[in-house]
């Protein structure tokens, strides 16, 4: 890993249901049972380094998409930007919109190429 931040996600740690373990399995490769003990523990059960070329090329997109989606679904979770060396606690947390506008710009600046 670089220097570059990374953003994880932490579940509530009753969100075990079959499709949020089938998502989560999906976006990072992890098996289910890996998975369910991340939540279990309180572990980020995503981590997903920030600025690098498959943040840009697709990972932040399906980040997105998921977070976006469990938010409508109602399930809790928390998103923490946390330096490499860093403990996960001592992260910043952050809001899914905050995120959402890391990812995508406001398009007044993108067409003021700013």
């Amino acid at each position: 890993m670089s220097d570059s931040p990374c953003t994880v996600v932490i579940l509530n740690r009753t969100a075990t249901a079959t499709s949020i373990l089938r998502d989560i399995k999906a976006l990072t490769g992890y098996g289910l049972s890996e998975i369910r003990s991340r939540i279990v523990a309180g572990l980020p059960v995503v981590i997903e380094e920030m600025f690098s070329n498959a943040w840009y090329d697709e990972r932040a997109q399906l980040l997105l998409a998921l977070l976006t989606k469990w938010q409508n679904e109602g399930i809790t979770f928390e998103i923490r930007e946390v330096a490499e060396d860093d403990p996960i606690e001592a992260g910043a947390l952050i809001s899914l919109e905050v995120l959402r506008n890391i990812i995508e710009p406001d398009d007044n600046e993108s067409r003021d190429g700013i």
